[in-house]
């Protein structure tokens, strides 16, 4: 009895592990279609995971479903680390580090703003059960980078100031940068760091000024 136990409890981890093979498989493949700028289907990360379409949506129901799920594989993790200790310096290496990263994989941070779009009309449609459309990565991004000035500026003046840097950079700002602006992709990185700076030498005047 002990011993069919443990084959069963075996078998089911077996299965277990099997499906997050299977599932790390797509998601790898869709990452990799991202960034090789191709769209990305159901029926061709089947094919390059080496796994049939009909088994690819027991996982995923749609390509939009997949693109979300790269984004753990496309963020690099350490934009925040070792800020400077100055405002000024947080700010610039953040906005820089964002650009870098998604101007080197424009067209999976793309896709992934398309999915997001797309998620917003199927739930202003009733298509979909409410769920936040984006995360809030960058603005986190920004309070973290803003965090020294907390005891400089006052709550709504730091409250301001932390949506308008948000506004500046990230994958939004690279489209308008880039398709609105016509701007070459150092431009628009030097354009999102100036205003990233304007901002926060605005917000330091007016206060002091008060």
């Amino acid at each position: 009895m002990e011993g069919s136990a443990g084959s069963a409890g075996g078998a089911r981890d077996g299965r277990r592990n099997q499906k997050l093979r299977t599932r790390r498989a797509l998601v790898d493949a869709a990452a990799e279609l991202l960034r090789e700028g191709r769209a990305v289907t159901i029926a061709d990360v089947a094919e390059a995971a080496r796994v049939s379409p009909a088994t690819a949506y027991r996982y995923f129901s749609s390509p939009q479903e997949l693109i979300r799920e790269t984004r753990t594989l496309l963020r690099t993790p350490d934009v925040t680390a070792d800020l400077p200790a100055d405002p000024a310096g947080r700010v610039d290496t953040v906005v820089s580090r964002v650009a870098d990263m998604q101007l080197a994989n424009e067209p999976a941070w793309r896709a992934m703003l398309g999915a997001s779009l797309e998620r917003y009309v199927r739930q202003s449609d009733g298509q979909e059960e409410p769920f936040p459309t984006r995360s809030r990565n960058r603005l986190d991004l920004s309070r973290t980078a803003l965090d020294p000035l907390a005891a400089t500026l006052p709550p709504a003046a730091l409250r301001r100031l932390t949506m308008a840097l948000t506004l500046v950079y990230g994958v939004e700002a690279l489209v308008s940068t880039r398709d609105v602006c016509d701007l070459e992709p150092e431009e628009a990185k030097d354009v999102m760091r100036w205003a990233a700076r304007a901002l926060l030498d605005t917000a330091l005047r007016e206060e002091t000024e008060n």
